[in-house]
């Protein structure tokens, strides 16, 4: 006979595709008001994500009413439900050419990772020049910016440097950080 101790069972859930998701901790962000600002700021986030159609899958599996998952917001999932369930991709949804490879999920930081080599002060990026993901593609620069910074740049980012392939976080300036936004106030 078993006696009862008194502690609580380990609770903690099996890894899955969330734990892959470019999302991760940006809960707030995720679930936008009906601004249509905020709601292409959350889109943003799934465009480079590895695991943007497991998490649009899930989303319409369970009727998920709030919030944006796997690129599409509520409105768009809400139109999407209209037929019978059935599982699809990001590219059957928005009619695109699958002719995507699947990849293994890799978290960011993972890709990240795996594509960089240290030369003296720099890191040079040596994977290929985009990073192919199910819900797109993303370039090293604006990967190793978003890695670095916690958000996605402001228009193209560029080297500050003059080393080819160089993706070294403090060597890379985004429109704001060039201060590109001011300029373009004062031209219009």
């Amino acid at each position: 006979m078993s006696h009862y101790t008194g502690s609580v069972p380990d609770t903690k859930r099996a890894e899955d595709w969330r734990d892959f998701a470019a999302c991760a901790g940006a809960y707030d962000e995720m679930f936008p008001s009906s601004n249509p600002h905020e709601i292409e700021n959350a889109k943003n986030y799934c465009r480079p994500c590895p695991v943007s159609s497991q998490c649009l899958q899930w989303a319409l599996s369970t009727n998920q009413e709030f919030g944006v998952w796997g690129g599409l917001s509520e409105a768009q999932r809400h139109h999407r439900r209209g037929g019978p369930s059935k599982t699809i991709s990001t590219d059957e949804y928005a009619g695109t050419t699958t002719s995507r490879v699947p990849v293994v999920a890799r978290s960011l930081p993972q890709v990240w990772e795996d594509c960089i080599e240290e030369d003296g002060e720099h890191l040079l990026w040596v994977g290929p020049r985009s990073v192919s993901h199910i819900a797109g593609s993303l370039t090293p620069n604006r990967l190793s910016f978003y890695l670095d910074r916690g958000r996605w740049p402001e228009g193209d980012t560029k080297r500050t440097c003059e080393m080819p392939r160089c993706v070294k976080p403090s060597h890379l300036a985004d429109r704001v950080e060039r201060g590109e936004e001011a300029d373009l106030a004062v031209a219009v």
